[in-house]
Formats: structure tokens, C-alpha cells, sequence
């Protein structure tokens, strides 16, 4: 079975540097949604402070907010940015903060936009988060649904995709999902709705969508399947990884690459499985290597000794982009296989080298 959320969340507090900033790397790229994610960074930031607690930080990709914790959440980025450099790692990591807040529901940060406005003013580290565009999203939750439908008409697309979501978080945007995910198949160029429609996609989760989003995956567009990715990566889906597993031997190389890093960040308990399966239906090395290392940051250790021959089979160059994961080992295996550890270490300095050696052990 896949590492999971929880236990990620548990090892955002280990007191190795080390483990707590692989495990907020993949939780947050699995673009996890548990609300214990954000306490679990605050209550590290509070135990190590935020230049210690995640160096990386600053740069993860998603954050997501619980609506009981928005307060919080400026009034920390307010503390930690105040008269600091915009280079700081506190005050990058308050622009993240509000960042990360400033792309969520509008019900989430409607009520404190005054706040936010207020804050932006006060640094540059701010400088991403886009206050108008917040406002009119916000603006657009309190507009009837027969309003927000005329600018599908005759608004502009930045109006489109702002009445889509709001219509979907209200719960009658179905019509225009399928009617965007449609103009895809239908339509020689993208429509205003067909891109709003997939640009939501990749924001949060539209389930039910897998198949057409799977088309759009393995087309020829970089830019669209890119979206595509994300956009399955946000469902965390069964019946995603089914439809992968069905079309993947008549994908191309980059369509089996998406795949398989799809299958990574998702983390779904048989995402390991599925791994092994598809890896004699790689069409070259190259995927062969990039499913190796995925099942490698799977760290599924029920099946321990798949996991070491992925660990020793994958390409050196591969292993070194990942070697930052390689600490949450330790953990897993104190929980689960811990009589493995000893042969489990060894195999790991063998593969990473001095390096693994050089690094202080992982500390519970």
C-alpha cells in the first residue's frame, strides 16, 4: 500500500529536517485536501520556526486552507513579513501563505478581503496574490445563476471562467462542464468555456470527468495535457488509474510518462501495483526508469522486496533527483517493517552512495 496522507502528516512533525520536508513535498503535490495539513506546518513552524521547518516551503505547489483557519493565516503572514527582506524565507514563506489563499473557494476569503487587501499593501512578497480578480470571484457568489449564464454569452473569457466556477460551487454548472469538455471534441479551435472548463479542472476536482480529461492527456497539445494532468492528479481517482491502465500500451512516450507521474502524486493504496503492471508496457527506457522511480516514492513496504528492486534498478541520474524523499524510509519502516531496517539502510547507502552515508541519521 501507497504511503498515505496520514501518515505524511504525522512525519510533517519528525524532528529530521529531512523526513518532515519530503513528507510536506508529497502530500502537497498530491494536491491533498485533509485539513490537518495546515496545522501540521503551523504547529512545525511554532516547534522549529519557518526557516528551519521547511526550507522548501516557499516553492510547494498547493496549501489547502480549512475556512476555521483564514484568521490564522493573516495574521501569521502578517507577522512573519513585517519588516523583513523580500528575499527573507519567513516572509517567502507568509507570501506563500496568502498565495495559497488567494487561489480557494471565494467563500473561503470573501469576508477578509479588506484584510488581504490591506496586507498586500504592506510587502512586496505579496505581489502574487491578484486582489481584483479575488474580488470580482467573490462578487460573483452573490449574483443570481440567470445573471452569471449571460456572460457565457456576450462576456469576456476571464468573465466566463469567473461565472463557471461560481455557477459550480452553487451547484448548477454541470451543464456548461459538459458542454466545455464537448467544444474539446467538437470544436477545431478551443472555446472560451472549453478552456475555462479545463482550467477549473486543474484546480479543483471535477469527478466524472476522467475519460475526457484522459483525452486530453495524451494529446498532441503540451500546454492542454499538462492542465489534463493536473486535473486527474486533483481527482485522486480509481477510475482514473483504470482508464490508464487500459489505454497506457497504445500511448505514446509522452502520454506514459503523464501517466505514471499521474499514478506517483495520486498515491492510491494499489498505485504500486499498477506501477508493476505497467512497467513491461513502457515504451522505452525512459518510462521504464521514470515507473521505477515512482514506485520508489510510492514507498509501498507491504510489498518491501518490489520496493528495494525498484530502489537498485533505477537510473543513478533518477535517484539523485529524488534522494531528498529517500529519509521517509526511516519512519515507514519503524511503523511497519521495522526488523527490515537494518538491510533496508544498507541497500540505501549502497544505491545513494557517501551522500546517503554523509547525512546524520533519521531522528524519531
Amino acid at each position: 500500500m501507497s504511503v498515505s496522507d496520514a501518515q505524511l502528516i504525522v512525519w510533517m512533525g519528525q524532528k529530521d529536517p529531512r523526513v518532515r520536508t519530503a513528507a510536506l513535498e508529497l502530500i502537497t503535490n498530491s494536491y491533498a485536501t485533509d485539513p490537518r495539513i495546515l496545522p501540521a506546518v503551523f504547529q512545525a513552524w511554532d516547534d522549529w520556526g519557518p526557516e528551519a521547518a521547511f526550507p522548501d516551503f516557499p516553492l510547494i505547489s498547493h496549501l489547502p486552507i480549512p475556512a476555521d483557519r483564514v484568521a490564522e493565516c493573516l495574521k501569521r503572514a502578517e507577522e512573519m513579513s513585517t519588516g523583513r527582506k523580500l528575499t527573507d524565507r519567513t516572509c517567502r514563506c507568509a507570501g506563500k501563505l496568502v498565495e495559497a489563499l488567494s487561489v480557494c473557494e471565494p467563500s473561503l476569503f470573501m469576508a477578509h478581503l479588506d484584510a488581504i487587501e490591506q496586507l498586500k499593501q504592506t510587502s512586496k512578497v505579496f505581489f502574487r496574490v491578484p486582489i481584483v480578480a479575488m474580488r470580482e470571484r467573490a462578487t460573483a457568489l452573490e449574483r443570481t445563476s440567470s445573471s452569471l449564464q449571460l456572460d457565457f454569452e456576450d462576456g469576456q473569457p476571464s468573465d466566463i471562467a469567473i461565472a463557471l466556477e461560481a455557477l459550480v460551487l452553487r451547484g448548477d454548472g454541470s451543464a456548461w462542464i459538459e458542454r466545455g469538455f464537448r467544444d474539446w471534441v467538437e470544436e477545431s479551435t478551443p472555446t472560451p468555456l472549453a478552456i475555462a472548463v479545463l482550467e477549473l479542472a486543474s484546480r479543483r476536482a471535477l469527478y466524472g470527468h476522467e475519460e475526457s480529461l484522459l483525452e486530453l492527456m495524451v494529446g498532441d497539445r503540451a500546454t492542454i495535457a499538462d492542465l489534463a494532468s493536473i486535473a486527474l492528479v486533483r481527482c485522486r481517482s480509481v477510475h482514473a488509474q483504470k482508464l490508464i491502465a487500459e489505454r497506457f500500451a497504445s500511448m505514446g512516450r509522452n502520454g506514459q510518462l503523464r501517466s505514471v507521474d499521474i499514478i506517483r502524486r495520486t498515491r492510491l493504496p494499489q498505485s504500486s501495483n499498477l506501477l508493476r503492471y505497467l512497467l513491461p508496457l513502457g515504451v522505452d527506457f525512459v518510462v521504464q526508469d521514470s515507473i521505477r522511480v515512482a514506485e520508489v516514492l510510492l514507498f509501498d513496504f507491504d510489498s518491501l522486496e518490489d520496493w528495494l528492486e525498484a530502489l537498485l534498478l533505477a537510473d543513478d541520474k533518477s535517484m539523485q533527483r529524488i534522494a531528498y524523499a529517500i529519509p521517509l524510509a526511516y519512519p515507514l519502516a519503524m511503523e511497519s517493517v521495522e526488523s527490515e531496517w537494518p538491510r533496508i539502510q544498507h541497500l540505501i547507502r549502497t544505491r545513494m552512495g557517501s551522500e546517503m552515508d554523509s547525512q546524520p541519521p533519521a531522528a524519531n
